[in-house]
């Protein structure tokens, strides 16, 4: 089966725009995960443009971050932003572009903390690449080291109004430009697979130029729906120990929140 993914971040700009208000929520919690556990050397999987590696970077600590992401265009962006960043920043950080499926990298088996943010597990939509993400990862982390992802909790209520045809449609967001010279609005249409579990969405970008002018695309992102039960076996099956499993970004206990975050730690 073809899986729908690349399209929806080949505008880079459109994506740091859309998820700015994201880092709001995320960013502290990452910050302080990298207080607690104090590594020496991270790996960020599907590190995109670096909305949260650049944020770890600027925070405390002197670990060396490596990031991994297999769109270039992504990847370009995120170098762009490090060029600004302070020489002593900059030498903190090697891109690598490749599938977080099947990656080496010359520190392989040095890394204490590999992470995976904010729903990117499901861009893994086979059991053959989620079984070999998670095998390649504990090959890359040191004894002891830590594989963290966090994505959604499902919403029964949300997957089945997803089943009915047509679907409904969404207006996700509205947002300004940062120099105010257009508004974007975002809307989304959405289609379950419950057979193979995936969730499909059309989104439509609509922007609204101050000058008249309008702009309309759509892309499409399928994701894989992951139950916490069946996020937990991937664990398990790769050799991990479950350390802990959090609800939301305030650290709150699973099921407390709309998050499943869990912490695995290579035995």
């Amino acid at each position: 089966m073809t899986y729908a993914m690349g399209e929806y971040y080949e505008r880079v700009s459109d994506y740091d725009l859309e998820y700015q208000s994201q880092s709001e929520q995320d960013v502290p919690f990452w910050k302080e995960l990298v207080v607690r556990y104090t590594p020496q050397r991270v790996l960020e999987l599907a590190c995109g443009s670096g909305r949260i590696g650049l944020e770890l970077l600027r925070g405390l600590g002197d670990f060396a971050l490596e990031g991994l992401d297999i769109a270039p265009e992504m990847l370009a962006a995120y170098q762009r932003k490090l060029e600004r960043e302070p020489e002593a920043l900059q030498r903190r950080v090697t891109l690598h572009e490749g599938d977080m499926c099947d990656y080496e990298l010359p520190n392989k088996g040095t890394f204490d903390l590999i992470f995976l943010s904010f729903n990117s597990v499901s861009h893994l939509y086979e059991l053959e690449q989620q079984l070999s993400t998670f095998k390649t990862t504990y090959d890359h982390l040191t004894l002891g080291g830590r594989f963290v992802i966090d994505t959604f909790l499902p919403d029964i209520d949300y997957l089945s109004n997803a089943l009915n045809r047509p679907s409904y449609v969404y207006l996700e967001d509205e947002i300004e430009s940062p120099a105010n010279d257009f508004t974007m609005l975002l809307y989304t249409s959405r289609k379950y697979d419950q057979i193979e579990q995936v969730q499909h969405t059309v989104w439509i970008h609509e922007k609204f130029f101050l000058t008249g002018e309008h702009e309309r695309y759509l892309t499409n992102l399928d994701m894989h729906v992951f139950f916490p039960r069946e996020l937990q076996l991937l664990f398990l099956a790769t050799d991990f120990s479950i350390e802990a499993i959090y609800g939301s970004y305030d650290w709150k206990p699973f099921g407390k929140g709309t998050r499943q975050i869990v912490v695995g730690r290579k035995r």
